[in-house]
């Protein structure tokens, strides 16, 4: 039987929108956006995929259709129909993965430095390193975080974000996930979507999800889709948290205006 993920609510307004993760956090990653999100008009679901946070105890193969239809049960679960939807870096493939299970039942899609359809792909010694750092190489994985930021913070930052990493997810989750997102490739299934997606860069992130790989995947990818680019490295929702608030409702205010 399916057990239903973890997950919080945030607001009580007539607009759902379900938020998703990244590899190196739970829903706590959006602590700090909290405060700054338009809770009268819109209802934010904070969802834990396996093996993190609320759901650190559910097991699974971590891919990404089973993530596709955890998400999708816990709509249901909520009798909710349509639904914008939110995911950041690993969880940016899976939003886009989701309207091909249930295209109508998607109103927006925003994806944060995410990981592109086709995924992120890497030589075998590098996913030999990054296996380990899932596993629990502290060291290496504060080196991931500091790439990923352009070196701009002090090294608490990068250690809390690894630790709280290894705090609120399991190792064997981590691993899964890694493969989902490196290996996955669902390109030809999201081709020529139309749902308004939003696309949002750091500009000092890496060039791994940087504004040019957007271009050549996702923006070639999805018909309506647009870019914006903030003044952070992969993690404006720790980062820029009120300009990544205020970009969101501009991007789901224009989809709301038009239906």
């Amino acid at each position: 039987m399916q057990q239903t993920l973890g997950f919080t609510t945030l607001g009580n307004g007539s607009e759902p929108v379900f938020v998703l993760h990244d590899w190196f956090c739970d829903q706590t990653s959006y602590d700090l956006l909290r405060p700054y999100l338009n809770t009268g008009f819109y209802k934010f679901v904070f969802i834990d995929l396996r093996g993190y946070g609320l759901s650190k105890s559910i097991y699974g193969n971590c891919t990404i259709e089973e993530s596709s239809r955890d998400v999708l049960a816990i709509a249901d679960k909520l009798n909710i129909d349509k639904f914008h939807l939110v995911g950041h870096s690993m969880s940016g493939q899976i939003v886009q993965y989701i309207p091909t299970e249930a295209p109508h039942r998607i109103k927006s899609i925003a994806a944060i430095c995410p990981v592109p359809a086709c995924g992120s792909p890497v030589p075998d010694d590098v996913m030999e390193q990054l296996e380990n750092i899932a596993k629990g190489d502290i060291i290496n994985g504060k080196a991931i975080l500091h790439m990923m930021t352009q070196n701009r913070y002090h090294n608490w930052f990068v250690e809390r974000k690894v630790l709280q990493w290894f705090n609120c997810s399991s190792p064997e989750a981590r691993v899964a996930y890694l493969h989902t997102f490196c290996e996955t490739d669902v390109s030809n299934l999201v081709n020529g979507c139309d749902i308004p997606t939003l696309v949002i860069c750091g500009d000092y992130d890496s060039p791994f999800y940087g504004t040019e790989r957007m271009q050549e995947t996702i923006l070639k990818d999805f018909k309506n889709a647009q870019l914006v680019c903030l003044p952070s490295g992969h993690y404006p929702m720790e980062e820029t948290p009120i300009i990544l608030a205020a970009t969101l409702e501009r991007f789901w205010e224009s989809i709301t205006a038009k239906i």
